[in-house]
Order: structure tokens, then C-alpha cells, then sequence
């Protein structure tokens, strides 16, 4: 019973602290204090619990949560919208949903499917057919696809597509054209891959002295930036470590 009671009266104090910081009404100071666990039940559920679930850390726990026990709920609703309104908009959707899961082949079917009339030119169509092309490793088609949204958007900054553009022509085998992508990457590319990519490249096609000059600048970008951008870096940030060291 004094564990009980000392318990009691830990969430009592915290129910008044909650109280009094979030100014919520005076009235639940008394409800608290007269009856403590019925009160402190109370304060919670009616309270709490609902600032709680507007929180968007506690939606996403939701989600979270739901995909980890119903992991194919997202791509049966998606589906199920698509049986209900055979939209552009609502094929998009699913075919997102279908390279994220891996899906591809389906992925691909729906994105082709979309590029067709008014949407046929679609930037983000376009991209989407590419990656799960080059996922594929349709790596021809994914060149062609973006040979196409090149030619239909001149102007568009695209740095993910013309990643995947340089990615293929390596995989084809297409060396020379690969260091040109490559290169034309690293002036605008958000972060280090096109940058080890490139000096990865260089490195197999025996120009050391170049690639190593790329690996020391992807070494001192990453140290010299923010928290943040090295950990999102950190991955490349080992690669040229590792290819400096080695």
C-alpha cells in the first residue's frame, strides 16, 4: 500500500505541474487533490490524451505503428482509390507508393500508364518512370526517359534524374559520357554523391591523382559543415575517408 500511495501521489504532482504549465482551469487542482487516482484518471483522459493525439509525433507514432502491424494498408488504400476513381492523380499516388515498397515492375506499369494526353511530358512522371527503370536496371530505357524529359524541359533543374542518367551511362558501360554527367553534377548536386561518384569513377579509369584531389574535398566539406549535413553525409564522408586511407 506505500508503494501504491507514494505512486498516487508522483502522478498527482505531475497532473498539478501539468496544471499550472499549461494553464489549464483552476478547477482541476481540486478535482486532483479530492480524488486523487479517480481525478489524475480523469485530468488524462480528458486532457492529455487529446493534445496527445494532435501532436504530429504522435500521428506519426500512429502511422508508425499501423505500418509495422499492417504494412500493406497504404498500398490497399491506394489501390482501393484507383478502383473507385481511375485518376492520374490517384494512379501517381500509387505508383509512389509502389517503387517506395519495391514493387517495381507495378511501379513502372503505372507510370507509363500516366504519361499520356495532357500529362504525357509530366516532370515528375517522367522521374518517377526513370527510377524504377534504373531500379530495374533498365538502365537504356532510363536514359531514354530522361533524354525525354530533358527535351520536353530544357530548363528544369533535375539533380535526382541527372543522377540516374549518370548512374546508367556507367552501368552501360558508357564511361566518358558518365564522367560528363558526373562532372556537370558536382556543380549543383545537394551533397557528396555525385562527388565520390565521380571520384570513384576516375579512380577505376586509373586517374588516381584526380579522384584523390575530389575524395580530400568531400573530407574537408563534411568536416567543415554543420551537424546536420554530416550526418547526413556521413556515408559518402566514409567512402572518401576509406579511398583516401586505403
Amino acid at each position: 500500500m506505500p508503494a501504491l500511495a507514494a505512486l498516487v501521489f508522483g502522478l498527482q504532482l505531475l497532473c498539478l505541474a501539468h496544471v499550472i504549465r499549461t494553464g489549464r482551469p483552476c478547477q482541476w487542482f481540486f478535482v486532483i487533490l479530492a480524488l486523487p487516482l479517480a481525478g489524475c484518471l480523469a485530468y488524462f483522459f480528458l486532457e492529455i490524451l487529446p493534445d496527445v493525439s494532435r501532436s504530429r509525433a504522435a500521428r506519426q507514432a500512429v502511422r508508425d505503428i499501423g505500418a509495422a502491424i499492417d504494412p500493406e494498408r497504404d498500398l490497399r488504400e491506394l489501390a482501393q482509390r484507383v478502383t473507385e476513381a481511375d485518376t492520374v492523380e490517384n494512379r501517381t499516388a500509387l505508383a509512389e507508393e509502389c517503387l517506395r515498397r519495391g514493387r517495381l515492375t507495378d511501379a513502372r506499369q503505372l507510370f507509363q500508364s500516366c504519361l499520356t494526353g495532357p500529362h504525357a511530358t509530366d516532370h515528375t512522371l517522367m522521374l518517377g518512370l526513370a527510377q524504377a527503370q534504373f531500379a530495374l536496371e533498365d538502365y537504356a530505357g532510363a536514359c531514354e526517359t530522361l533524354d525525354r524529359l530533358r527535351a520536353a524541359h530544357p530548363d528544369l533543374s533535375c539533380p535526382e534524374g541527372h543522377l540516374i542518367y549518370a548512374r546508367s551511362k556507367e552501368q552501360q558501360g558508357q564511361v566518358e559520357q558518365a564522367l560528363i554527367e558526373y562532372a556537370a553534377l558536382v556543380g549543383y548536386y545537394p551533397g557528396e554523391e555525385a562527388r565520390c561518384r565521380l571520384a570513384l569513377l576516375l579512380q577505376k579509369t586509373g586517374r588516381v591523382a584526380e579522384a584523390r584531389a575530389l575524395f580530400e574535398d568531400v573530407v574537408r566539406s563534411v568536416e567543415r559543415a554543420s551537424r546536420i549535413y554530416r550526418r547526413t553525409e556521413r556515408d559518402w564522408y566514409e567512402v572518401a575517408r576509406r579511398n583516401l586511407t586505403g
